[in-house]
């Protein structure tokens, strides 16, 4: 029996930050406006951070994809939601041990508990079951220098153990959202080989010049968001919203089609959003005789290379939050010793008649604890931890290499 999904992902850039976001409230509008008039089975959503711009997106939805889910995480919630056209009959959801730096409040990852959300999926006609995958890694704020790879390396491995733990009983596995990962990274290639994802656009797209030079979701030339900087350093974009998918022994699949974009909101020359949408048609053929999937242990030449190459980059990451780990330290140390010499080596009781001076000696003091306490928090608690989570990242990849 033959069946066509029909999945659709796109970050929508929905910032609470009026300055930093640009047209947020049309642009939401305008996406609950595109997608109520299309025919897609399943909507992945990233970056939705605002509880009530899900629930607009809902409301509007609810006749054409009547079936929804918003995953919850962190401080400021994971920015994943899901809405389907069939019964989203269980989800879950699996916050990633690193999530960037708490104490790096601009760059705000750690805040949104990133992680992977899954919705399961049944359809009645074909009798299918659907894992229904999709997560934002962390981003990468600067190519020159990327403070953040072993934590987003981590991450992946993390995404694609999930996934292989996970969709053993399921027909298909898909996976949609924003990777930050081009397919000349590590990540991509962990999750291609390791959890045997294949991508949709790599699937329709063969070559792999085309793949480069039209493949582009973020950045893109002609996206009225993408700066100058940016489209000079990319100048056709680069491609890191994907959706991928696997199958299982008894299910056959084809992509049927596959692409990138939905223009601009109509009657304006605005975007969406400043990430580019992905849309794929997958064409399912499920045989009558099931067959008990076989998984394979061995791990390819490919694969081994990719597993050393991410060791690297974990030892790098290691090292880096040793660095880290000691400043913090030493921080902690010389602001203590200015905090004792301010507590018994200087008296401004000769001065007391000066309120201002009184006042300003005492904020002094109050700062200078604060942030006492905040460097002994960042140092032996949140360093601690992103040490022991690049260490268990690096332990699970050694256990694999030693099969």
């Amino acid at each position: 029996m033959m069946s066509t999904l029909k999945v659709f992902t796109l970050n929508c850039w929905g910032l609470p930050l009026p300055l930093l976001c640009k047209h947020h409230q049309e642009r939401i509008a305008a996406i609950g406006d595109y997608l109520k008039v299309q025919d897609y089975d399943m909507v992945v959503l990233e970056e939705v951070w605002v509880k009530s711009d899900f629930q607009e997106l809902k409301q509007k939805l609810v006749r054409v994809l009547p079936f929804s889910h918003y995953f919850y995480s962190g401080t400021i919630g994971s920015g994943l939601c899901v809405f389907s056209k069939h019964q989203i009959i269980e989800t879950s959801y699996h916050q990633f041990h690193l999530n960037g730096h708490a104490h790096k409040i601009h760059h705000g990852d750690w805040f949104g508990g990133k992680g992977v959300g899954l919705c399961k999926i049944h359809i009645l006609e074909g009798a299918l079951d659907i894992n229904l995958y999709c997560t934002h890694l962390h981003a990468e704020y600067n190519p020159e220098c990327d403070e953040y790879e072993a934590h987003r390396l981590a991450q992946t491995f993390e995404l694609c153990q999930f996934v292989r733990n996970t969709a053993y009983n399921c027909d298909i596995a898909i996976l949609a959202g924003d990777l930050n990962t081009s397919p000349t990274h590590l990540g991509y290639k962990i999750l291609t080989q390791h959890a045997s994802l294949k991508d949709c656009w790599a699937e329709k797209n063969l070559s792999e010049i085309e793949c480069k030079e039209s493949g582009g979701t973020c950045m893109v030339p002609g996206n009225i968001y993408t700066g100058d900087v940016a489209q000079s350093s990319s100048p056709f974009g680069v491609r890191i919203d994907y959706i991928m998918y696997r199958t299982s022994a008894n299910v056959s699949a084809t992509v049927a089609d596959c692409s990138i974009g939905i223009g601009k909101v109509p009657q304006t020359n605005i975007d969406y959003s400043d990430h580019e949408a992905v849309f794929t048609s997958i064409s399912l053929t499920k045989n009558p005789v099931s067959q008990q999937e076989v998984r394979n242990s061995t791990l390819t030449k490919d694969l081994r290379d990719v597993f050393q190459q991410s060791l690297n980059v974990l030892d790098n990451g290691l090292a880096q939050c040793q660095r880290e780990e000691r400043f913090f330290q030493i921080v902690v140390f010389i602001l203590s010793l200015i905090l004792y010499v301010l507590n018994n080596y200087l008296d401004v009781s000769d001065y007391s008649s000066n309120i201002l001076l009184v006042f300003m000696f005492s904020m002094t003091k109050l700062l200078v604890g604060m942030a006492i306490g905040f460097c002994f928090w960042t140092a032996w608690i949140l360093k601690r931890s992103e040490y022991h989570g690049l260490t268990a990242c690096k332990e699970d990849l050694l256990k694999l290499l030693a099969l």
